[in-house]
C-alpha cells in the first residue's frame, strides 16, 4: 500500500479589516463612550481640561466633544495593549466599543501633526518573505510609534525588526502629557503603508523595513526621493545613546492589507 505524504499546511490568508471610523464623533457617540468608560472618567477628564487650557486650540469644533474625544485618546494611551481599552480590545470586540472607537478617532484629528521619522518595533526573527517593496501593511488599531528625532527618543533592541515609517496623517500626543513633552505618536486604526525597502540584518546594523503611510482616499502614492529613503534608513540604523528604555506598547506587528471583497 503506497501511503501519501500528507498535503503541506497552507497558512490561512488574513481576513479583511473592517473600515476603520473616520471624522468626528457625535453626541451619540459620545454619550455610548462615556457609558462604557463611566468608571474610569474622572480620571482622565481632569487631566484633558487642563490640556484643553493649555492648548485652546484642541477644542476645534466644540467643547464638549474635544473633552470626550480628548479623553478617548489619554484612554488608549493609558491603557495596556490587554487592557479593557486596549489595542487587542479594539481589534477583538469592535462592534461593543465602536462608541470608543468613534471617538478615540475624532480625538486624534483634533492633535497636533507630526513629521519626521517614526519607529515601531516588531518582535520577528527577521523580515517576513511577504514583507516585500510595494506590498502594504495596515493596523487595526491606533498604532503606537516612536518620533525618532525627538529629544530623548528611544531606540529599539537591535533583536527587534524596525519598521521606520514616513508619516502623513501620524499625531504627536505629548499635548496630552503634563509637560508636554515626550516622544510618542499614534496613527489612527485603519492606516496603512505601502513597503519601499527591506534591509536584512548585517554588519552590525539591525533588520529594518522602510514604509511611507499610504495617502487615504485613494489618493496618488509618491515615492520619495533617493535621498528621503537613506534619511529614513539612516534613522532606523541609530543607535541606542541614551538611557530611555523603549516602550512596549510600541512594539507588535504590522498586518498585510487584505482588500475587502467587491
Amino acid at each position: 500500500t503506497t501511503v501519501r505524504a500528507p498535503a503541506p499546511a497552507v497558512a490561512p490568508a488574513p481576513a479583511p479589516l473592517r473600515p476603520a471610523p473616520t471624522g468626528l464623533s457625535g453626541e451619540r457617540d459620545r454619550h455610548a463612550f462615556r457609558e462604557l468608560a463611566a468608571d474610569i472618567w474622572e480620571e482622565h477628564s481632569g487631566p484633558v481640561g487642563q490640556a484643553l487650557i493649555r492648548l485652546p486650540a484642541l477644542r476645534s469644533s466644540g467643547e464638549e466633544g474635544a473633552n470626550a474625544d480628548l479623553i478617548a485618546v489619554r484612554l488608549y494611551l493609558s491603557s495596556g495593549p490587554d487592557d479593557p481599552f486596549g489595542a487587542r480590545a479594539l481589534a477583538a470586540d469592535p462592534d461593543r466599543l465602536r462608541p470608543y472607537a468613534v471617538c478615540l478617532a475624532s480625538g486624534l484629528r483634533r492633535l497636533p501633526a507630526l513629521r519626521g521619522t517614526l519607529i515601531r518595533a516588531v518582535p520577528q526573527p527577521g523580515i517576513p518573505d511577504d514583507v516585500v517593496p510595494g506590498a502594504v501593511l495596515t493596523c487595526d488599531a491606533p498604532l503606537d510609534v516612536v518620533h525618532a528625532e525627538a529629544r530623548g527618543a528611544a531606540v529599539p533592541p537591535d533583536a527587534l525588526v524596525r519598521y521606520a515609517i514616513r508619516p502623513v496623517t501620524a499625531r504627536r500626543t505629548s499635548v496630552l502629557t503634563r509637560d508636554g513633552d515626550g516622544a510618542g505618536a499614534l496613527f489612527a486604526a485603519g492606516t496603512s503603508f505601502t513597503v519601499l525597502a527591506r534591509r536584512e540584518r548585517g554588519d552590525g546594523s539591525p533588520a529594518r523595513v522602510l514604509l511611507a503611510e499610504t495617502p487615504g482616499g485613494g489618493g496618488p502614492f509618491r515615492e520619495p526621493s533617493a535621498g528621503a529613503l537613506e534619511k529614513l534608513d539612516a534613522a532606523a540604523r541609530r543607535s541606542a545613546a541614551g538611557e530611555t528604555p523603549w516602550p512596549g506598547r510600541c512594539t507588535g506587528p504590522l498586518r498585510l492589507y487584505v482588500p475587502p471583497a467587491s
